[in-house]
């Protein structure tokens, strides 16, 4: 471990609290973090038949246009082998369609017309949860967290468990 690397970890955090407390774990608040998040947009979507994951799929999908499992995996920050299960449910409703791409062994995926208009009819119901997430911390808030968040997944990213021994 650099001297960097390990200053910053013995680096006081969350008032007062060692980096290497296990209160100020990483895991830990990112994990209750999502659930609290996942539970502010699903009951709102659920009424247009997506689940929040669901609705990220869909959206990072359409904005992105066709794209392969596992270019879909990696835009969504998952593990390939994860996305035909996400996606099973939303092929089956018509919302997403599967092609084989020029290598018969890559799927690409799509937005259906039926998966644009269930997106767009499923905005509002996310614009409200945004606009209720991001007025209860700020719009600065937000956008440090949302830089914060980049610099911790790069950080994720380049993590020593994740590097071939």
């Amino acid at each position: 471990m650099s001297a960097d690397h390990q200053n910053a970890a013995e680096a006081r955090v969350d008032r007062g609290r060692s980096a290497l407390d296990l209160d100020a774990c990483v895991l830990r608040h990112v994990s209750r973090l999502s659930r609290a998040v996942v539970a502010a947009y699903d009951p709102a979507l659920a009424r247009h038949g997506l689940t929040g994951h669901q609705f990220n799929l869909m959206t990072t999908l359409r904005r992105m246009g066709p794209m392969s499992v596992g270019d879909l995996a990696s835009a969504l920050g998952m593990d390939p082998s994860g996305v035909p299960r996400a996606i099973r449910p939303l092929v089956e409703a018509g919302f997403v369609s599967t092609q084989s791409g020029e290598d018969r062994r890559r799927r690409m995926l799509e937005v259906t017309e039926a998966g644009a208009a269930r997106l767009q009819e499923a905005h509002a119901a996310w614009e409200t949860v945004q606009k209720e997430l991001v007025g209860g911390i700020g719009s600065e808030t937000w956008g440090d967290l949302m830089d914060a968040m980049r610099g911790l997944r790069k950080a994720a990213a380049g993590c020593s468990t994740r590097k071939p021994v």
